[in-house]
């Protein structure tokens, strides 16, 4: 507990008849064509700034996604599970296209949830709402191949992240930030890269990583590569992990 030209062309006339016209004309003809280059101009400009306006409306925003609203209540186990669920929810699919398919990574006997982004609490019992470890995973595909998004919320007043001392590590740095200190490191397991991110907050650790695989880990048993790069980027989970309202 990580890249105009000017293409310029040059007129050459022969033999023209003498050029008849007065200063006055000269000036009265700068002005017109000056009016017409402001005019096409002003027209130009319209027009790209009525582009800008529909690529605004159709572009999809994903702050819009990531500021749905979710329920504010953690007075039980259960509002909070949903609450906590709903702001991960959003905040992952923010990252995500469109058309990018979501699926629950499960295990063997469990039945998926209808939200595939509803958090398990474990032990389901305890006396407050946060006193279990909060986690879930989900496979996520798009044209690039399939890999996965995870999380896990542990409550703790004595607050740490995984230190950097795992084999697997390539990269592993911490960092302050106003929210608590950060853990983040990126790991390499075979074919496998994972980035993971670990913010120690005064009142839990909330981890998230992303690899290039959604095959779910087995003892004795490396998952397969499915995609070149994780699903998420380093800078991606690290803004997951900052992500506001993860809190007790």
């Amino acid at each position: 507990m990580e890249d105009i030209r000017s293409a310029l062309t040059a007129y050459v006339t022969e033999d023209e008849p003498p050029i008849g016209l007065s200063g006055e004309a000269v000036l009265a003809a700068a002005r017109s064509s000056r009016r017409r280059y402001l005019l096409t101009g002003a027209a130009a400009l319209a027009v790209v700034v009525l582009a800008l306006g529909l690529a605004v409306v159709v572009l999809p925003d994903r702050g819009d996604v990531a500021s749905r609203p979710c329920p504010s209540a953690s007075d039980t186990r259960s509002a909070l599970v949903d609450r906590l669920s709903c702001v991960i929810g959003n905040a992952v699919r923010s990252f995500l296209a469109p058309d990018a398919r979501i699926s629950r990574l499960t295990i063997p006997g469990e039945t998926p949830p209808a939200d595939p982004f509803h958090l398990i609490a474990d032990p389901a019992d305890g006396d407050a709402p946060q006193d279990a470890l909060f986690h879930m995973g989900v496979r996520v595909t798009d044209d690039r191949g399939t890999g996965s998004v995870s999380v896990l919320i542990v409550p703790s007043s004595n607050s740490g992240g995984p230190p950097c001392e795992e084999p697997e590590e390539i990269l592993c740095r911490t960092e302050p930030t106003p929210q608590g200190l950060l853990w983040l490191s990126t790991l390499r397991s075979g074919d496998v890269m994972t980035h993971r991110v670990a913010l120690a907050a005064p009142d839990a650790v909330v981890q998230f990583s992303s690899n290039n695989s959604g095959v779910p880990e087995r003892a004795g048993a490396r998952p397969p590569k499915q995609r070149e790069e994780p699903v998420l980027t380093l800078a991606q989970v690290r803004q997951l992990a900052l992500t506001p309202g993860l809190g007790f």
